[in-house]
């Protein structure tokens, strides 16, 4: 068999890594549904499309780089990401997750986060995670906050019942988060 490998190092393209490394953090573990054990990638006109989800949450960003269409999954290994034969399996339609009707809530600013003792770091992620709170109106894993990249973020809301939050970095449109909230 024809193995076509593609590989990111993070020393030749940092930006597309990290993006990439952004999109892993919403991958599933072993005990998770199939399908979010798997890296979903799209062409573009310009590079390609990553997309991850755990089913409580997605990333998806754009890279420069193509790699060919399929689901992945990425082995991330001394600043290498390689990507191997695509699997053969159904990955949903994530774009029906991307909330439509949302309202702009406001922004949280990520910048400077990893600065500072444990406890500094600690108490600035606390005033950005109510930030966060007093913006969209509902709590989210706290944990989904700190996965997104230092930047700043806009925030999207959805209102009713099917309380969605996208967050969109406001340097780069096309890298966004959407998050279910706690009490969904």
């Amino acid at each position: 068999m024809n193995e076509k490998i593609t590989v990111i190092t993070r020393a030749k393209s940092r930006a597309n890594y990290e993006k990439i490394v952004f999109c892993m953090k919403a991958m599933g573990n072993v005990a998770s549904p199939l399908f979010t054990r798997y890296m979903h990638i799209e062409n573009t006109r310009t590079g390609s499309r990553i997309v991850c989800t755990d089913g409580k949450r997605l990333h998806v960003a754009n890279i420069s780089v193509r790699i060919p269409a399929g689901n992945y999954q990425p082995e991330l290994k001394d600043n290498c990401i390689t990507f191997r034969n695509p699997a053969d399996i159904i990955f949903p339609a994530w774009k029906n997750v991307i909330p439509e009707e949302t309202v702009f809530k406001g922004t949280v600013s990520l910048d400077g986060l990893t600065a500072g003792t444990k406890s500094e770091r600690d108490e600035k992620f606390s005033a950005v995670y109510c930030s966060f709170l007093a913006n969209a109106g509902f709590s989210v894993n706290m944990g989904f906050l700190k996965d997104l990249p230092s930047a700043k973020w806009n925030i999207f809301a959805q209102g009713g019942r099917k309380k969605l939050v996208k967050l969109e970095n406001a340097t780069d449109r096309n890298q966004f988060a959407v998050f279910v909230p706690l009490s969904a």
